[in-house]
């Protein structure tokens, strides 16, 4: 079983750890300036060049590439929708990932590629972009509400 045929046991821990879910179109929405500090349970030898991973039902991301570790909103810009919640997180090879905000109960459609630049829908923009830093342990800290350009990267 591949990390993205079900739930991994990353996302377990995650997800088992109390992570509370927050904002989905069904019902209240959450800004990306309401999501606090996550400790994410990863490292870098968990996160994969090429890869983003979602946290829990939380509307944010962590995600990895040739510049490093960064972290981003799971917020659409259109009408504050969780994608982790209400959208698709779809994984092709070679490494690309698409995100499509409300095919789960939305219907909205935008979509985003893995660094959350849009790509096509309503959203009038593109996802935006937290803080990331490593504790002494090698985990990943997001840190919600603080906002950063989308090249910046924590190099690993």
């Amino acid at each position: 079983m591949s990390d993205h045929d079900g739930v991994s046991r990353r996302r377990f821990l995650v997800l088992s750890s109390g992570v509370a879910a927050l904002g989905a179109c069904s019902n209240s929405p959450v800004g990306p300036e309401a999501v606090g500090d996550v400790m994410t349970g990863m490292t870098a030898a968990m996160l994969q060049q090429g890869s983003l991973e979602p946290i829990g039902t939380m509307p944010v991301a962590i995600g990895r590439d040739a510049a490093g570790v960064y972290a981003m909103t799971l917020t659409c810009p259109h009408q504050g929708c969780n994608i982790a919640q209400t959208g698709t997180i779809a994984y092709a090879a070679p490494p690309a990932v698409s995100l499509t905000c409300g095919t789960r109960g939305c219907g909205h459609g935008s979509t985003f590629d893995a660094t959350g630049n849009k790509l096509g829908g309503p959203a009038p923009g593109s996802l935006q972009h937290f803080a990331v830093s490593q504790e002494a342990n090698g985990v990943f800290v997001i840190h919600g509400g603080t906002f950063v350009d989308a090249s910046k990267r924590l190099a690993v």
